[in-house]
């Protein structure tokens, strides 16, 4: 039950920020939750047991910083990927950067906030 209450506390914080409609938290059996961008990717961040929010925001920070729009393109580019979504490498790595961008303008805003606890 925890649990859930920090994660509907950062859901609270993403709409906070105003980016509700690009980034989405979803609870699951095990202790993690994604956010997803415009292009559908997605980032994991873990949750430990006894972890405070800002420790949550910390992390989530760095897993938005790590991704990276040409390392997620060599892991899933392929001729069948290409056919099944019909889209060229030019436009798969377009996506794939605007979704970087999402992350780190995240990752931004994130950092602005001085008073976590006090937002959520």
């Amino acid at each position: 039950m925890k649990q859930k209450v920090k994660i509907n506390n950062l859901q609270n914080l993403f709409n906070l920020i105003e980016i509700n409609r690009q980034c989405s938290v979803t609870e699951n059996e095990k202790d993690f939750f994604y956010i997803a961008a415009p292009f559908n990717s997605d980032v994991f961040v873990n949750i430990g047991k006894n972890e405070g929010i800002c420790d949550i925001i910390l992390r989530t920070i760095e897993r938005l910083e790590e991704f990276d729009a040409d390392e997620r393109f060599t892991e899933w580019w392929s001729t069948d990927f290409a056919k099944h979504n019909g889209f060229s490498p030019s436009q798969f790595i377009g996506m794939l950067k605007e979704d970087e961008k999402t992350f780190r303008n995240l990752a931004d805003k994130l950092r602005k906030l001085q008073y976590y606890d006090k937002i959520i």
